[in-house]
C-alpha cells in the first residue's frame, strides 16, 4: 500500500504519450485522494533521500525522491515528493511514512511516481501494489468504514481529521479486530 486510504492511478506503467511525444513510462503515477502521506510498500533500508535540481543529471526529473533498497532485493523509488521524511541509512518497515506527495522535478501536478527495479531494470509496479496496471481508483475508504463501524458523529470526524496522521488512525481502527 503506497497510501493509507483511497488513491488514483493517473498514468500506468508502459508506453504513453507525454507532451505529444511517445514515452516509456517506467513507473506508475498515483495521487492520494484521502491521504497525501506516502508509505513504504516494503521493508528495507533508505539508499537515497535527496532532491536533484541540476538539469544535467536526468534524475532531476524526479525532484525530491526516496529510494528504498528492499529486503526482497528490489529497489523502490518514490518521486516528486513535497517533503521527505526519511534519511539515507534509515531502516523502514512496510507501512512506515517516508514522504508527502508533491509536485517537484518534471511533474504536472501533485502525485507520486512509483517505480520498482530488479537488478537496475524497471519492472511493472502494479503487482507490487496489488492493483491492475490501469488508470483507476484503488484502496479502501478507512475513514468512512471507521465512522460507520464506531458510529462516530460528523463533529467527531471533523475533530479527528485535524490529526496529522488521521488516515493511519482510521486504518488502524478498522483493521483492529
Amino acid at each position: 500500500m503506497i497510501y493509507s486510504g483511497i488513491y488514483r492511478v493517473t498514468s500506468p506503467f508502459g508506453q504513453r504519450t507525454l507532451n505529444g511525444q511517445p514515452d516509456d513510462h517506467r513507473g506508475i503515477d498515483v495521487v492520494g485522494i484521502t491521504n497525501k502521506t506516502i508509505t513504504a510498500v516494503a521493508s528495507g533500508v533508505v539508499g537515497v533521500s535527496t532532491i536533484i535540481t541540476d538539469r544535467k543529471n536526468r534524475t532531476w526529473e524526479w525532484g525530491n525522491y526516496v529510494r528504498i533498497d528492499g529486503d526482497d532485493g528490489l529497489s523502490y523509488y518514490y518521486c516528486h515528493m513535497d517533503k521527505r521524511l526519511v534519511v539515507p541509512g534509515q531502516r523502514v518497515k512496510a507501512g512506515d511514512h517516508i514522504g508527502i506527495e508533491g509536485n517537484t522535478g518534471y511533474a504536472f501536478g501533485r502525485h507520486c511516481h512509483f517505480e520498482v527495479r530488479r537488478n537496475g531494470v524497471s519492472i511493472n509496479p502494479a503487482p507490487v501494489l496489488g492493483i491492475p496496471n490501469a488508470v483507476g481508483t484503488y484502496g479502501r475508504d478507512y475513514r468512512a468504514e471507521a465512522q460507520r463501524r464506531f458510529g462516530l458523529s460528523a463533529g467527531t470526524m471533523k475533530y479527528l481529521d485535524r490529526y496529522t496522521y488521521s488516515a493511519d488512525l482510521y486504518r488502524k481502527l478498522v483493521e483492529a479486530e
